[in-house]
């Protein structure tokens, strides 16, 4: 169990920051004569990895199949540790390069991800207003807000709704077109530095965007399946959605 009160306030699915996330790996580090195990699971192969680990990956195995599905299908893999008969599934904010397992808690891989300065592309996007930005670790490096006027849902019938809708549309079109040119223009200038895309904002939105902009098809490979939870896209949440980037999920679980 963990040394301190900590354990019971982890939630299943908590976003820690880096700094949490550390307290979290001290609180719950084994006392001496406790059984304890790490593995480092690369995205899309935990299965295969720990079937062939024996006994102690196999039981990872079993524990995490109990869990949640989406969990084993984490685009940037997995840290799992345990510690007596408290165990922490991570789900790491940058995929994990490796697969590994030992017989010991060992939080060395996370630790060096979360310490390490990644250069992070974000886009965050709602109807009306986006902005784009470049960060080296948590510090803002270039960004651009803008805006474009898209008109609310039309609720009427027949003709003058199918008009409306056209309108609609082709505004959603022109806000896209003008959000691409800006992510270019953002990233172009670090095209040779970028390890990931984060984005955030409206989740239907976001989906048209990446239908629409061709520019972001060259960076496909880099774009992280999380979505940064931010609600409205201006200069002011940069500051704060640089801090948002290496968040972890963690899940408890009860070995």
């Amino acid at each position: 169990m963990c040394v301190t009160p900590y354990r019971p306030s982890i939630r299943p699915g908590q976003l820690l920051g880096r700094a949490g996330m550390e307290q979290l790996l001290k609180d719950c580090a084994p006392l001496p004569g406790q059984a304890a195990s790490s593995a480092y699971l690369r995205p899309g192969e935990a299965q295969g990895f720990l079937e062939s680990c024996g006994p102690e990956g196999r039981a990872w195995l079993e524990h995490l199949r109990g869990m949640n599905r989406a969990i084993l299908r984490s685009d940037t893999g997995l840290a799992v540790l345990r510690s007596g008969s408290l165990a922490l599934v991570i789900l790491p904010p940058y995929p994990m390069p490796e697969n590994l397992l030992s017989l010991s808690w060992d939080p060395s891989s996370l630790q060096v991800m979360l310490e390490t300065e990644y250069t992070i592309g974000l886009v965050l996007l709602r109807l009306g207003r986006f902005s784009v930005a470049v960060y080296r670790g948590e510090r803002l490096e270039s960004s651009k807000t803008d805006a474009r006027y898209v008109i609310g849902r039309h609720h009427a019938g027949g003709t003058s709704q199918k008009r409306f809708q056209r309108i609609r549309e082709g505004q959603v079109r022109r806000l896209y077109d003008k959000a691409c040119r800006v992510v270019q223009s953002q990233f172009d200038p670090f095209s040779e530095e970028l390890d990931y895309i984060l984005l955030g904002g409206d989740k239907f939105t976001l989906d048209g965007f990446l239908k629409e902009c061709s520019y972001l098809e060259r960076w496909r490979s880099k774009i992280l399946g999380r979505r940064l939870n931010v609600r409205d896209p201006k200069r002011d949440t940069l500051e704060q959605a640089g801090g948002m980037l290496g968040d972890s999920r963690v899940y408890p679980l009860e070995w």
